[in-house]
């Protein structure tokens, strides 16, 4: 982006917010000038009634029309490059054969108690259940639960195993010479660690081992036992790893609160759901997973890691083969152009990106998420929001369409419970949460456009707070713990007229009453791209974060566990794409196609 470009960006994003805000006083004034008693003529309940209803209508065009103001708020992007090698992928798993799934408790039971690392609690398992849930619906849950992928994520694949096997390690390379994608998914979905946390990379395997850091060396001439990459994802596959979700059809023992720690308590809970482990952006660990492509620093941002004017997001794979001498800094560009090319952005270095643009520090929070690019605190640090943006996207995606999906099939419509991805201790900026709800926002609107949604009826953020200025987008009611801030996206050819969405506390599996009662219920939880359902939950660690927090209300421990239901395989995954959801040999047959 030029400098003009960019002055010109910020100054229609501020002459919008002032707008925005303008409005929203107004709104207010009337508000405070109608507050009259009820006894009063009826005439004057009209006009309040009318005022309110046009500050609601412009407040819902405020929010449509401010993302489109915002320099890095992009509706659609292009897809990564097919070429003949991705095709061949492709038509790998166009081939597979029907899958066949197994409803058997029993069987399932077996492998839990199989399973290498010990339940710390027993509520939620399948032998404790069979006695008081149905056993139908009990098997319904088993078979339902399937990977789940966005289409970018399965082209993704496929660039990222023609890659590894150009430029990968002697280790890598033999390992992925004849792999397939549904071998790969596979391979992300079993060889993660049972537990895998915090700043150190502490870990603990399938084996039993315990231990902390080392897992950069995986898959390098230079990795030790047990961190093996036989045995164990590498830091690239993780990064990859974190894309592919899983989704199912779960009982709910309780409420899910933070510190449920599996006390079967099912008053006023809704006790069936749909729940899918999605997993956010990490900024733990420097130079690695999102650090690479969505943070801009001085010592990471060099051409001796891969950066620079040459990585962009339109030259394809085949050009750069050619472009750089095949070596160690020929690899490191390569790998940049992966990930450029997926995000649809330059990979710039840390001083042509200064060079072109002045990104100064800011405490005005609505700079922080109309901007693109935000100064950190940390020194040398910059945070690009369309990355950012684009890496939320896949998430808020693939969950939407799964949701609209899953309630199309039990004729329902869908209440949508949304939680923080990334927002703990991965975050590295407080401004991320309000790109977060944004980012939601502006994908569902534009799922919303394209005529797609049909079956979602409300969406809930829980658990997440926004500044003042996000909130102020939405009206209010209550306060404090009871407030609660709500909008709607309107869209006449959706069968509702259009979307609910509210910023309100709401425990995962509370009940749905009033208007929401008898929808079904999507909750989302936090997950992570190298741990199984649970992660410290196999540690005992029970009330520590969102993760163990469902693994202790819902069945994701044993349900989404790739050791323990077969159900959990990439011959059985699903792809979102904006045209709905479909089988993974069913899209892979549809993509090679359309190549042809």
């Amino acid at each position: 982006m030029s400098k003009q470009m960019f002055v010109e960006c910020l100054c229609r994003s501020a002459l919008v917010i002032h707008r925005n805000l303008t409005k929203l006083n107004h709104s207010r004034r009337i508000s405070s000038v109608y507050k009259v008693p009820a006894s009063l003529n009826l005439s004057v309940h009209v006009v309040i009634n009318r005022s309110c209803q046009a500050c609601a209508k412009r407040q819902k065009m405020d929010i449509t029309r401010s993302f489109q103001s915002y320099a890095w708020c992009k509706p659609d992007w292009c897809y990564p490059s097919m070429s003949k090698e991705t095709n061949e992928l492709l038509r790998q798993c166009a081939d597979l054969p029907p899958v066949q799934l197994s409803d058997d408790i029993e069987e399932l039971i077996n492998k839990s108690k199989a399973f290498p690392i010990p339940f710390p609690i027993q509520t939620v398992r399948l032998e404790k259940l069979k006695a008081r849930r149905s056993i139908d619906k009990l098997k319904k849950n088993i078979v339902s639960t399937y990977p789940l992928l966005h289409e970018r994520v399965l082209l993704l694949i496929t660039h990222f195993l023609i890659y590894k096997r150009e430029y990968g390690s002697s280790i890598e390379k033999e390992l992925y010479k004849d792999m397939s994608v549904v071998q790969f998914i596979d391979r992300l979905l079993k060889k993660r660690a049972v537990n895998f946390m915090g700043a150190a990379d502490s870990y603990l395997l399938l084996s039993g081992e315990k231990g902390s850091d080392g897992w950069e060396s995986v898959g390098t001439m230079n990795q030790k036992a047990p961190l093996l990459l036989e045995n164990c994802l590498s830091y690239d596959e993780m990064k990859v790893s974190a894309l592919v979700y899983v989704s199912g059809h779960t009982e709910c023992i309780n409420a899910g609160e933070r510190r449920n720690s599996g006390v079967v308590r099912e008053d006023n809970i809704e006790t069936e759901a749909v729940i899918i482990g999605t997993i956010g952006p990490r900024f733990q660990r420097e130079f690695r997973m999102d650090c690479e492509d969505i943070l801009v620093t001085a010592e990471q941002n060099v051409p001796e890691q891969g950066y620079g004017e040459e990585v962009t997001p339109t030259t394809c794979l085949n050009v750069l083969k050619n472009t750089y001498v095949r070596n160690n800094a020929s690899g490191r560009h390569m790998w940049r152009q992966m990930w450029a090319e997926f995000y649809q952005v330059h990979s710039y270095t840390y001083e042509e990106l200064t060079g072109y643009i002045s990104v100064t520090n800011t405490k005005d929070a609505q700079k922080k998420y109309t901007d693109r690019y935000v100064k950190l605190s940390r020194p040398n640090h910059i945070f690009d929001n369309e990355v950012y943006y684009k890496r939320l996207s896949v998430i808020a995606d693939t969950v939407l369409i799964e949701a609209d999906h899953r309630a199309k099939l039990e004729n329902k419509m869908a209440y949508v419970n949304v939680i923080g991805c990334g927002l703990g201790v991965w975050k590295i900026s407080k401004h991320q949460v309000d790109v977060y709800v944004v980012s939601v926002l502006a994908r569902l609107r534009h799922l919303l456009a394209a005529a797609g949604l049909a079956h979602v009826a409300d969406i809930n953020f829980a658990y997440i707070t926004p500044s003042d200025t996000i909130l102020a987008m939405f009206s209010t009611t209550g306060s404090g713990k009871t407030a609660e801030y709500k909008t709607f996206f309107e869209n006449k050819k959706h069968p509702k007229g259009g979307i609910n969405v509210t910023i309100k506390t709401r425990e995962p599996s509370s009940k749905l009453v009033g208007e929401d009662a008898g929808k079904l219920l999507v909750l989302t939880y936090p997950w992570d791209g190298n741990a199984h359902p649970g992660n410290e939950f196999w540690l005992g660690s029970v009330t520590g974060s969102g993760d163990p927090a469902a693994a202790c209300s819902t069945q994701v421990a044993e349900l989404h566990n790739a050791h323990v239901n077969g159900a959990v395989s990439a011959a059985n995954a699903r792809v979102a794409a904006p045209a709905g959801l479909r089988a993974l040999p069913d899209h892979c047959r549809l993509l090679a196609a359309a190549t042809l």
